[in-house]
């Protein structure tokens, strides 16, 4: 059964990971339909990555699969605004699994490198939710989102993007410690 279990999961990671490779072919393929005109400051995009989360009073780490999607606006090419639904994925402890997901929103800071590379920095407030299984209910908090990342303009549109993001304030209870990292990579299309 546990054999099965695992299959099933892995199905379903690369399901989500095939859906968002094609999600990001169709954003490479849509720029060669763009318009001339100049993009606008809004934009949208989506990424994959590894969740770390800490249990037993922060002595054991547990990794999962996560993705995210978002949207944003930026003033100009140093500071924006974001917001983000973040899936942190499932683990297990002690017989209990709990599903976490957050909703952020963000201030960014960037720095151009040039030649398309840039540095920014992310400081948010973040909405998460930890659902547990075993009829141990949900518990939600909001708290404090840091992040750190490099991109690179692939083209005047799109733009590939790796970050680093700490969430500082999960929820609590039944052996999860309050912090989780994360380690992500995706495209962001600028209208």
């Amino acid at each position: 059964m546990n054999r099965n279990n695992n299959n099933a999961r892995t199905s379903i990671n690369g399901k989500k990971a095939g859906l968002l490779a094609v999600a990001a072919a169709a954003l490479t393929l849509g720029v060669g339909v763009a318009h001339a005109d100049p993009v606008t400051p809004y934009y949208i995009g989506g990424d994959v990555g590894k969740t770390t989360q800490r249990v037993d009073g922060n002595s054991q780490k547990r990794t999962s699969d996560s993705y995210s999607i978002f949207g944003g606006y930026k003033f100009n090419e140093n500071f924006a605004a974001e917001i983000s639904y973040t899936d942190l994925g499932k683990v297990s402890f002690d017989g209990v699994t709990a599903k976490n997901k957050v909703y952020a929103l963000d201030g960014i800071a960037r720095a151009p490198l040039g030649a398309g590379f840039g540095v920014y920095g992310k400081v948010g407030l973040a909405y998460a939710e930890r659902d547990f299984s075993n009829g141990l209910g949900d518990k939600d908090k909001t708290g404090l989102k840091l992040g750190v990342g490099v991109d690179y303009a692939l083209t005047k549109n799109v733009s590939l993007r790796a970050e680093a993001t700490r969430y500082n304030d999960m929820p609590q209870a039944n052996g999860f410690n309050k912090k989780d990292d994360r380690l992500s990579m995706g495209l962001a299309y600028q209208f």
